[in-house]
C-alpha cells in the first residue's frame, strides 16, 4: 500500500502543478475553476475572459505535459499492480487511493485552504493586474458535485482494474 500512497502523491503534485502554474501562465484558466464571486472580481480587475494566443499555447502545453504524466502514472499503477500479482479488489483499491487522494487534496487544500485561508488569490490578482487588490481571498467552490465525483471514481477504478487485468494477462 506504500506504493499506492506514493502514486497518490504523484497525482497531487501533477494537480498542483497544473492549477498553480496554469493560473499564472494563463489567467483565463481561472474562469473555469472559480466561483461566480471570484469571476466578478476578475472582471472588475480588468482580466479578460478571452484567451490570447500566447495564453492558449501555454495552457495547451501545460495540459499536454501534466495530462500525459497523469496518464503515465495510471498506466504505471495498473501495470505494476498486475505484474505484482494483485487481485481485482487490491488493484481497484490502489486506483481508488490515487484518485481519492487527488480529489480530497483538491477540495481541501486547493479549493478551501488556498483560496479562503491564504492571500494566494490576491497575490495572483496583483501579479496579473499590477494593482493592489481589494479582496485577498474568496469563498471556495462547493457545488455539491464532490460526492458524485468520488462515487464516479469508484466506478472508474473498477473499470481501469478490469481493463488492466484483461490487457496484461
Amino acid at each position: 500500500m506504500l506504493l499506492s500512497f506514493v502514486y497518490g502523491l504523484v497525482g497531487i503534485v501533477l494537480l498542483t502543478a497544473f492549477c498553480v502554474i496554469g493560473a499564472f501562465l494563463a489567467p483565463q484558466e481561472a474562469y473555469w475553476f472559480m466561483t461566480p464571486y471570484a469571476k466578478n472580481i476578475l472582471e472588475e480587475s480588468g482580466i479578460d475572459r478571452k484567451f490570447t494566443h500566447k495564453s492558449a499555447v501555454r495552457l495547451t502545453v501545460l495540459i499536454v505535459i501534466t495530462g500525459g504524466l497523469f496518464v503515465w502514472t495510471i498506466i504505471t499503477v495498473g501495470r505494476q499492480g498486475v505484474t505484482s500479482g494483485m487481485n481485482f479488489w487490491q488493484l481497484s483499491l490502489r486506483f481508488l487511493i490515487l484518485f481519492w487522494m487527488v480529489s480530497i487534496f483538491d477540495a481541501v487544500v486547493l479549493d478551501w485552504c488556498l483560496f479562503t485561508k491564504t492571500k494566494l488569490f490576491g497575490i495572483w490578482l496583483r501579479a496579473q493586474t499590477g494593482k493592489e487588490p481589494k479582496v485577498w481571498s474568496v469563498d471556495p467552490q462547493w457545488d455539491g458535485k464532490e460526492i458524485h465525483k468520488l462515487l464516479l471514481e469508484i466506478a472508474a477504478s473498477a473499470l481501469l482494474t478490469w481493463f488492466f487485468m484483461k490487457v496484461m494477462k
